[in-house]
């Protein structure tokens, strides 16, 4: 079933937003603005906890007057997510091109995620497997469509579980 989902490095929240909002009838849009929130981790995390506020159910997070979202995530659950996400850079990279291969290096200006399967949980629910670089196996992804049919993702602790280390970091000993 391979289909691919591309999109541009957003850095901004607004815009993140605006883009989210307007793709937000695609469960495959939506995982890949959460990859693309998970980058930002890297540079902003508090930017990142923000735009992964958008995009996960209400249930995950708790109201925060100093994010731009509104909203935080949840410090004993979907809050850890940022910090496996933080250990290592290559888990994000590795759903939009990074590989060992290629030592997680990715396009800013293209990045392809792959999804590789799907199951209907229901009329409002769903179970995407997409494809990891730095994994064997691919990754789900579970997401439900809210009242202003919007999908967002309700179970995705699979997507911040470590990958293969890069070619230059076997050796490094």
């Amino acid at each position: 079933m391979a289909k691919t989902v591309e999109k541009a490095m957003i850095t901004d929240f607004d815009k993140f937003k605006a883009a989210w909002e307007k793709d937000a009838g695609s469960p495959y849009e939506t995982i890949m603005y959460y990859i693309i929130a998970a980058l930002n981790i890297e540079n902003d995390p508090k930017l990142a906890n923000a735009m992964m506020t958008v995009v996960v159910s209400k249930k995950d997070s708790v109201e925060d007057g100093s994010s731009p979202s509104g909203r935080m995530l949840r410090r004993h659950g979907s809050a850890y997510y940022i910090g496996q996400f933080s250990k290592t850079s290559h888990i994000a990279r590795s759903y939009v091109g990074g590989t060992p291969d290629n030592e997680y290096q990715v396009s800013n200006n293209k990045l392809v995620m792959t999804v590789v399967k799907e199951q209907d949980k229901g009329e409002r629910e769903k179970k995407i497997f997409i494809q990891s670089g730095g994994k064997d196996m691919p990754t789900p992804v579970s997401l439900a469509r809210n009242s202003s049919g919007q999908w967002k993702l309700i179970e995705y602790s699979s997507v911040c579980t470590g990958v293969k280390r890069s070619k230059s970091e076997l050796g490094d000993f």
